[in-house]
């Protein structure tokens, strides 16, 4: 899941399927050669990482495709209601040139079925904005198989996606885009721990939205998620947490959104498997908990399956 409810879109052109599988294809066969050694040989650690928490040594490689379910929903229901139901399938690659520094690229292709109160519907396929973040290490206990990693995280999120219009050519809420329309910047920290066959992630993003499509700007996001995990066998592990996403107002036409901003709390469980050297299998649920959303703003469960592969 994003800082904000949904990713947004822009008031660029959209980026087509070649142009960004092209960007992918190229960022990985600009990378040097596949390390000598399996991931796990190379850090020191058997715990089964997702993209983003894994441990940086130089030249390491890591391919990801991710699927992920999510419903959301703003304004009255049976008034004007617009309802969203998205499957995201996200292409993303991560390169670490040193043992401090890892660049992670997001590529996100959205099937989008839209609902609307007058019982009207339309589906689409659309992509998103490429994200991309890099993540320094600035704190480990020690050089192999570090117990304790504290990372800086910063990011910036391009716009790449196209405009969501309802039937009557209307933009869509910013919460029911693809895109944000803007250049997006965020910062924040991660902390990792690693106590075989436990292991703890904890990272905190802040996201600080442009204005983007039609004078609209998302408010400021606060994202933070926590997982803690058991792996009883070198191929198998068990994670549960949480996640917690604090929004401000979002403005439209320089008007703030009533149905935006608030706050909503997650709670998380997941699989991890290795079923080969260097693969990894990953699924997990998330369950709001806590809705404190502003006015009228729904959003339901949402379920992911992943799988990475280093090179």
């Amino acid at each position: 899941m994003t800082p904000r409810v949904l990713h947004r879109l822009a008031p660029l052109r959209p980026a087509s399927g070649v142009g960004l599988l092209g960007v992918l294809l190229g960022l990985t066969a600009a990378l040097p050669s596949a390390a000598e050694a399996c991931a796990t040989c190379s850090v020191g650690d058997r715990t089964l990482t997702s993209m983003g928490a894994a441990q940086p040594y130089p030249n390491r490689v890591r391919l990801s495709l991710g699927l992920r379910h999510r419903q959301d929903g703003v304004g009255t229901p049976g008034v004007d209601a617009v309802d969203l139901s998205e499957l995201r399938v996200e292409l993303a690659a991560a390169y670490s040139p040193t043992s401090w520094l890892t660049l992670s690229l997001l590529a996100p292709l959205l099937r989008r079925d839209v609902g609307y109160a007058n019982l009207a519907r339309s589906v689409s396929w659309d992509f998103g904005d490429l994200d991309f973040v890099a993540r320094a290490v600035v704190f480990r206990d020690r050089a192999f198989a570090p117990r304790h990693l504290l990372s800086v995280l910063v990011g910036l999120e391009l716009p790449t996606a196209r405009a969501q219009r309802d039937r009557q050519g209307q933009a869509l809420p910013l919460e029911l885009q693809a895109g944000s329309g803007s250049w997006d910047p965020s910062l924040g920290l991660s902390y990792a721990h690693f106590a075989d066959p436990w292991s703890l992630y904890v990272s905190s993003v802040l996201s600080l939205p442009a204005r983007g499509f039609g004078d609209s700007r998302g408010g400021v996001s606060w994202r933070t998620v926590a997982d803690l995990q058991v792996q009883p066998t070198s191929g198998f592990g068990i994670r549960m947490g949480g996640l917690l996403r604090v929004d401000a107002v979002s403005q439209e036409a320089g008007q703030p959104e009533p149905d935006t901003g608030g706050a909503i709390a997650y709670a998380t469980m997941g699989v991890v498997a290795s079923p080969g050297t260097d693969l990894i299998l990953q699924a997990g649920i998330a369950v709001p908990v806590a809705n404190a959303l502003s006015g009228q703003h729904r959003e339901g469960l949402a379920v992911n399956l992943g799988l990475s592969l280093d090179l």
